[in-house]
């Protein structure tokens, strides 16, 4: 298996890597670059309504060959409103994740199922510790799915600090129920090595949830 990089901060994506098929690296985007680009995205929205809205109110006072170019220039901020507003109006909600640690496994559970690289990236680091869920699990853990978590893994044989630094690279938010029902969160949106962590629980409507 080719090793896989990822740094602090980031989102993971593979991308190939070298001349032989199959072979993939892994390339991090960083949150801070994300949060450029969501202002970027603000800014020519503001920018492009400007524009349009000069456009309107001087267009007809304006010799032919000028509406000309201000037709161009209306269509050039039209697009750049619509390409500025389709990238914001996907971009994913806060990622959390709840790890619940039962003797010697962790649940996984997340609201980012539409972020799926992210749990093809542990599925990777951790290969044959993850194991599926039986039916009986599957039902425990369904009742997470009224609050918005899926139970998507379930990891054997790992200890919860490797987990915890793994899933804050790439989760906002990490929170960890122990085997004596503790919790705690790590507020990872920012660094990928929160300092500190939290006595507090994910926001579940349900509390029965989480036990």
């Amino acid at each position: 298996m080719v090793p896989l990089l990822c740094g602090a901060d980031g989102v993971v994506k593979k991308f190939p890597a070298g001349s032989q098929k199959g072979d993939f690296g892994m390339v991090v985007v960083q949150r801070n670059e994300v949060s450029r680009n969501r202002i970027l995205y603000c800014l020519t929205i503001v920018l492009s309504i400007v524009v349009l809205i000069e456009i309107a109110s001087n267009f007809s006072g304006k010799s032919p060959l000028l509406q000309i170019a201000l037709m161009a220039l209306g269509a050039a901020a039209l697009l750049a409103l619509v390409f500025s507003i389709i990238p914001l109006w996907s971009h994913p909600k806060r990622s959390q994740v709840i790890l619940f640690q039962r003797d010697e496994e962790i649940v996984v559970a997340t609201n980012a199922l539409h972020e799926g690289f992210k749990l093809r990236f542990l599925r990777d680091i951790l290969g044959e510790n993850v194991s599926a869920f039986g039916d009986e699990d599957r039902a425990r853990w369904k009742s997470l799915q009224a609050d918005g978590f899926y139970a998507a893994l379930n990891i054997r044989n790992v200890r919860k600090v490797i987990m915890l630094r793994l899933c804050t690279m790439i989760f906002d938010d990490v929170f960890v129920m122990d085997r004596n029902e503790r919790w705690e969160h790590h507020d990872s949106s920012s660094t990928s090595e929160p300092s500190f962590s939290k006595r507090e629980m994910p926001n579940l409507k349900n509390r029965t949830n989480a036990s």
